[in-house]
């Protein structure tokens, strides 16, 4: 993740049932998202829109890979 993500936030996390503490580290996500998506060197391999991949010219042979190529992305953007 860039620098560019927003500061690393810290915080310790307690449960009443144990004695131990737990350190937790995070970033805002809004922050860390708008800083993938205006990462120049990111852009070519961002995609938006679902698409059908198939093996060969048939389109028999429909091939699922990425989240963009399920049938889920194309029914959400319908």
């Amino acid at each position: 993740m860039p620098e560019k993500a927003d500061e690393w936030k810290v915080r310790k996390l307690k449960f009443n049932d144990t004695e131990d503490v737990f350190t937790i580290r995070y970033r805002d996500p809004i922050a860390a998202i708008k800083s993938l998506w205006s990462d120049v060197q990111l852009s070519p391999e961002m995609v938006y829109a679902g698409s059908k991949v198939f093996s060969d010219e048939t389109q028999k042979n429909r091939i699922f890979s990425e989240m963009w190529t399920g049938k889920w992305w194309h029914v959400l953007q319908v």
